[in-house]
């Protein structure tokens, strides 16, 4: 009876340090993609010149795109 319980205990363990292994797993791809979003961003500003429309239209393409990233690493945990 006892053996049977450790049993369960070391199992709900592992279980448990998968589950946030697989959540830190997906909070650095979340930090990695966002600084890569971020690196775009200011690389595409730098790029695109004095033409303010144009920085604008990119920077709210760029946000947007991070935003999906991020609900799709934040949805498949």
């Amino acid at each position: 009876m006892l053996s049977s319980l450790k049993a369960f205990l070391f199992k709900r363990l592992l279980i448990n340090l998968l589950i946030s292994s697989i959540k830190m797993v997906g909070l650095i791809l979340s930090i990695f993609c966002s600084l890569i979003i971020s690196m775009s961003l200011r690389s595409a500003i730098l790029v695109l010149g004095k033409n303010l429309a144009i920085r604008i239209s990119a920077f709210i393409i760029l946000l947007s795109i991070k935003g999906f990233l991020i609900d799709l690493l934040r949805s498949s945990r």
